[in-house]
């Protein structure tokens, strides 16, 4: 206890210290160790010496701010959007680019050394293909909006605050996404529809989500509201006139504590009920709900690799998460049974519409908790080969990997948006699987965010 107490008092609030920096965190914070005790600054990164102020001291760590940089990094570049360091979407954006994928790599690496006890050196890293373009790559936003004296304003929140910063132009959105948002703010002040304040329960508009098709050019746009009014029909007739819309709807989210941008429906007020997208030879039909990556270039680039890991001799494939069907559809022509679960209803109609679009017979989708459904295959005796997923940033939890290693496959391709519970995740699949190989992909430029694919064979 004593050396708790040592450890803890080590930092005072706003003393100012000399810190080197020695690693990237999972939030794009730089981190450095003042008498072993690990301090987060936002700002900073390897090897930079800063000086640094502490704001907050917590059990382990401390966070600081950065008040000065002693000695600048050989990598650092002035960031090319006027927002960041407020805005709370980019992170990286003052790394030079092959220097943030570096960074990338270290973490992915770091992440396996805490939390498993694999032998690394008997794993496969590999290294990042650099994105062809890492600005303009997202093709759909999910932006919050808010009442301002000169009109309806959208943006993106300050970290860690509800606290929005008014973002007009952002520069890793697709341009026609920007352009169309500025259109609807415009239509919105037109028509007198005002953002929702859960102060006093006025307005009615809570998020304007944008996606666009990068294979047709074909733009969707929801509101996400707490009630109807008739003045959003008169909104979506118009909003019909901005080049390349085709479908605005609205969805209606009037819980207050409910912090998920869609509600639980949608209804399309004008134009076609879903945009269609293209993964290699095949079609996808999206509605405004269903999932699909936001990054479609860099997404065709990681299916076509995991395309690559599967052995003519597998005839079974799973496809837990499925979405919208994109993997379960990508795949089918490599294997005789294809098996799609997800939870979300939307996306399981989506992904039904999509295999029917494309006239594939052999692949079934099953809506429902992956947990749930994958045992009731089990009890009925079904066997997989094959088992790709692509879970939410929480990962599998631990009812799922008892079942996949109570029930072994051949091989297990994860796809991951997490290296921390990516790791977590193997250290427990590890015990009937062995790590091949993990590949990164740079789905998510200018952000600390990491996509990778791990596969696992069974050992």
């Amino acid at each position: 206890m004593k050396g708790v107490l040592k450890m803890e008092t080590q930092l005072k609030l706003n003393q100012e210290i000399l810190l080197t920096i020695k690693r990237m965190g999972i939030n794009g914070e730089g981190i450095g160790f003042y008498k072993r005790q690990a301090v987060f600054v936002d700002g900073a990164f390897p090897p930079e010496v800063v000086i640094v102020r502490i704001t907050e001291l917590n059990r382990g760590h401390a966070i600081g701010e950065l008040m000065h940089i002693r000695t600048k990094a050989f990598y650092r570049r002035k960031p090319f959007c006027k927002h960041f360091g407020v805005c709370g979407g980019c992170q990286i954006q003052h790394i030079a680019y092959d220097e943030q994928l570096r960074l990338k790599e270290e973490m992915l690496k770091q992440s396996f050394e805490r939390y498993t006890s694999i032998d690394l050196e008997q794993v496969k890293f590999r290294p990042f293909n650099p994105f062809v373009n890492p600005r303009s790559y997202r093709f759909k936003s999910q932006m919050p909006v808010q009442n301002t004296k000169s009109g309806l304003v959208t943006g993106l929140y300050k970290k860690g605050t509800n606290d929005l910063v008014e973002v007009l132009d952002c520069p890793v959105q697709d341009d026609d996404i920007n352009r169309v948002n500025q259109r609807i703010l415009e239509l919105c002040d037109e028509f007198e529809i005002y953002a929702f304040e859960p102060k006093d329960m006025q307005g009615l508009l809570r998020h304007i989500v944008t996606r666009k098709s990068e294979a047709t050019g074909e733009i969707q746009v929801t509101l996400v509201v707490t009630i109807y009014n008739h003045a959003l029909k008169d909104l979506a007739k118009k909003a019909m006139d901005i080049p390349s819309v085709v479908s605005v709807g609205i969805s209606k989210n009037h819980d207050v504590k409910n912090h998920e941008v869609f509600g639980e429906s949608y209804e399309i007020l004008e134009g076609k009920p879903f945009i269609t997208e293209k993964m290699g030879h095949l079609r996808y039909e999206l509605n405004p709900k269903a999932f699909y990556q936001l990054n479609p270039k860099e997404a065709q680039i990681m299916y076509g690799y995991i395309s690559e890991l599967f052995d003519p001799s597998e005839e079974s494939l799973l496809d837990l998460y499925t979405g919208s069907g994109v993997m379960a559809l990508f795949y089918a022509q490599q294997f005789k049974k294809v098996v799609g679960i997800d939870s979300n209803r939307s996306s399981i109609v989506s992904a039904k519409q999509n295999k029917k679009i494309n006239e594939i017979k052999h692949v079934d989708f099953i809506e429902g908790d992956a947990y749930t459904e994958l045992q009731k295959l089990f009890d009925q005796n079904e066997t997989f080969d094959v088992a790709v997923f692509d879970p939410p940033r929480s990962g599998l939890d631990q009812k799922l990997m008892d079942l996949l290693l109570r029930h072994p496959m051949k091989k297990l391709i994860y796809v991951s948006c997490n290296p921390s519970t990516l790791a977590k995740n193997i250290k427990v699949l590890s015990r009937k699987y062995k790590v091949v190989s993990v590949t990164p992909f740079d789905m998510f430029p200018q952000t600390s965010h990491i996509e990778s694919v791990t596969l696992l064979v069974r050992k």
